[in-house]
């Protein structure tokens, strides 16, 4: 047995023949590649015994060996390829080769010209799954892929035609196949020898795997950084690495645009001396907390290259190694000058808003009458100044619905008669809800003390707005986008309700005592004229005739006038009495325009109507006088003549029947639309044209259809006429339940 001995490594030992013979070494380098080695092994003899051989390993002369990496990992291989190629191909023998080729990490095989397996090592079973008896004699191309296998067989033809040491497949991803047809990558090496004397070639392979996954890995990595540096560089914030003593290191596309500095003109300049920062207390302060807590927040106030100063809103971190060492600081700058300078508007507006509503609001505190603001459809306090307590008896709280605050505090709103008051009437809920602008609508408030305030209200609908703020409530009021806001006024008329009561009262008793004589007069005159016209008594002079008619038309006015004022005082007083009955609407539309229509011959009265027979419950009476007066005065207010059309519809989803009196007389101004149903008010334009009237007619008629639970309104263009509509409600039972009135 011989022992081959190298520098400071060992090998496995082995018999060797006396002579000297020359095998292959393996070794592998710092790098873990197997380098393939020609080794001449000499017999020795020990002096000590002088029988016990030894050999001794020596390299040959310079020059004279192949030195090959069996896998080439790099470049530098191909140094290598050209003095090896010139060198002739290592003769080993078989005999007892097979334990070196187990030394190497890399699967080593062996194969003959023809391609077929005649050695392989220990590594070669582990890497392709194979057993050492299942390769032997078995072509090379068991190991490949089979689509590789017919181009394979080519290039080892070839290889064998010029055997050199190099490296297989330069640039190219070469693959293996295992026992089980999974592949994996490889690199392989190949040298040339001479087995037993016939050339053979030897191809160390390995497994590249585990190198594989960790060089994609790191590709990963790489694409990684550079995404994240190409996002830095996207930001529009000022991002910046310096080290511990504030010099920079970094310094993104956004620190150049925010600051006006390239990279290169910023790298290694002290950051504090270069944008010469204003700290919020200092720089010690700043660099303290950095150190204790690793990270600062904060405020900064920079200078740009230009001159300029920037307001940033600076976030700061201290990075640290393994060993808890400084060893930078990342510090991302936001550019807030913009902000800072549009918050200090803000705040100086402000300031001016609050002082100017705290004017407004001594101002409405000054007020007698109660004001206040309410928003959104359930009319919650918005605002509401001092007088409005004193209103309602109570306080209201802010952002309180109004109808909750009724219920709250026992408070009670009826009509002016103090009959029951749908909500859906109040005049502040018909603003809110309807965004309806009221105006002079009479109400009563029952306070929670059992008194009664007659109050005058007016609610006017303001543009929404987004934000409303003022000192009451202190707290701010955020409203949300397109709620409706109203300005409501209650105005006190308790004095004004008791003049009225005791003018109510005189005109009460001044026309009933004036409908005795009225009477009388009118009696004599027309008997006068009906006893003339039957040839009783002297013949009437023309003048006579004259007078007596005139008379007549007279008393006909102020019987008129005091029936309306006795109407008028009942109304006040509550003691107009309804006698409901089911009618017919339409036969008596057609009576009251069939009696007026003979009244005129310049105007046209037609009726039109969607069916012959709508039922409303209604005093026949009242409702006459109602389209008597409204009729009347389209005739009326249409002195050049021309067409008045009433039109009967019913509405079957609201249960109402509908009725319209249409003229294209002289219209009513537009400023004086809301004060049209107030009692004596008269338009200005028909006093122009020298229209007789006393201003009650359509006061009269909005409360006796408001009494019926219907509604009254109109539209109107001055010198385009008006349109005048009433709603009444329908009969809820069938006709043929009720003695119908037509």
């Amino acid at each position: 047995m011989y022992l081959i001995t190298g520098k400071q490594e060992a090998y496995q030992n082995f018999s060797v023949k006396s002579q000297a013979e020359t095998i292959i070494s393996i070794r592998w380098s710092s790098d873990g590649s197997s380098l393939a080695k020609a080794v001449e092994i000499s017999p020795l003899y020990s002096t000590a015994s002088g029988n016990v051989p030894r050999a001794f390993a020596h390299a040959p002369q310079e020059e004279s060996h192949i030195k090959e990496r069996a896998m080439m990992s790099d470049a530098r291989a191909s140094k290598h390829t050209s003095a090896a190629a010139s060198s002739a191909p290592l003769s080993i023998s078989s005999t007892n080769v097979l334990p070196f080729l187990d030394i190497s990490p890399d699967a080593l095989v062996i194969v003959n010209p023809a391609g077929t397996i005649v050695m392989v090592n220990r590594q070669t079973e582990a890497v392709f799954g194979y057993a050492r008896t299942e390769l032997l004699e078995q072509q090379l191309e068991l190991l490949l892929p089979q689509r590789l296998r017919a181009v394979h067989i080519a290039h080892r033809e070839q290889y064998f035609s010029s055997p050199h040491t190099r490296p297989m497949g330069i640039g190219l991803k070469l693959v293996g196949r295992r026992k089980d047809g999974t592949e994996f990558p490889v690199e392989i090496s190949l040298n040339p020898l001479l087995l037993d004397g016939a050339l053979h070639v030897i191809g160390a392979i390995r497994d590249m795997t585990a190198q594989r996954i960790a060089e994609h890995e790191h590709l990963q990595q790489l694409e990684q950084i550079r995404l994240q540096a190409e996002l830095i560089n996207l930001a529009h914030d000022a991002i910046l690495v310096r080290d511990p003593v504030s010099r920079v290191t970094s310094w993104n596309r956004g620190a150049e645009e925010l600051y006006g500095w390239t990279v290169q003109e910023a790298q290694g300049r002290i950051t504090h001396s270069l944008l010469k920062t204003r700290f919020p207390s200092s720089y010690a302060d700043v660099d303290e907390h950095l150190e204790h807590e690793g990270q600062w927040e904060g405020e900064l106030t920079h200078t740009r290259r230009d001159g300029s100063s920037v307001i940033v809103e600076s976030r700061q971190m201290l990075v640290r190694d393994e060993e808890g060492q400084p060893i930078a600081i990342l510090e991302i700058n936001r550019d807030i000058t913009e902000r800072r300078h549009l918050e200090q508007a803000e705040q100086v507006v402000h300031a001016e808003t609050v002082a100017r509503l705290a004017f407004l609001q001594q101002v409405l505190d000054a007020l007698p009458s109660g004001v206040y603001l309410v928003y959104g459809p359930d009319a919650r306090l918005l605002l509401a100044n001092r007088a409005a307590a004193s209103v309602w008896g109570a306080e209201w709280q802010a952002d309180q619905p109004m109808l909750e605050f009724l219920k709250s505090n026992g408070i009670e709103i009826t009509d002016a008669q103090g009959s029951p008051f749908p909500p859906s009437k109040f005049a502040t809920l018909r603003a809110v809800q309807g965004g309806e602008t009221v105006l002079q609508q009479q109400e009563l408030i029952r306070r929670p003390g059992g008194s009664s305030l007659p109050v005058l209200v007016n609610a006017v609908v303001l543009p929404a707005q987004r934000r409303w703020s003022g000192p009451l409530p202190e707290t701010e009021q955020q409203l949300p986008a397109r709620e409706a806001v109203a300005l409501v006024m209650h105005q006190d008329v308790t004095a004004l309700k008791e003049a009225e009561y005791l003018k109510d009262e005189f005109v009460g008793i001044v026309a009933h005592e004036l409908r005795t004589p009225l009477a009388a007069l009118k009696g004599f005159a027309d008997m006068l004229l009906v006893q003339t016209a039957r040839g009783r008594g002297l013949a009437l002079a023309e003048w006579q005739q004259e007078a007596l008619e005139e008379i007549e038309l007279a008393t006909t006015r102020l019987v008129k006038l005091t029936e309306e004022l006795l109407d008028v005082t009942r109304l006040q007083a509550g003691r107009l009495h309804l006698q409901r009955t089911p009618t017919n609407m339409v036969p008596l539309a057609q009576r009251v325009v069939t009696l007026l229509q003979q009244t005129t011959t310049r105007h046209q009265l037609e009726v039109h109507k969607t069916q012959p027979e709508l039922l409303a419950d209604i005093d026949p009476g009242r409702i006459e006088q109602v389209l008597t007066n409204l009729i009347g005065n389209a005739i009326k207010y249409s002195p050049q003549g021309g067409p008045v059309t009433i039109t009967i519809w019913e509405e079957s989803a609201a249960r109402l029947v509908g009725i319209s009196v249409q003229d294209k007389g002289i219209g009513i101004p537009r400023r004086q639309h809301a004060q049209m149903f107030g009692r004596f008010m008269r338009a200005d334009n028909a006093q122009a044209w020298g229209i007789s009237g006393t201003g009650l007619g359509l006061y009269i008629c909005r409360e006796l259809v408001e009494r019926h639970g219907g509604l009254l309104w109109f539209e109107s263009e001055e010198d385009a006429g008006s349109t005048f509509f009433v709603t009444l409600p329908l009969v809820s039972a069938r006709h043929g339940d009720h003695e119908v009135s037509s």
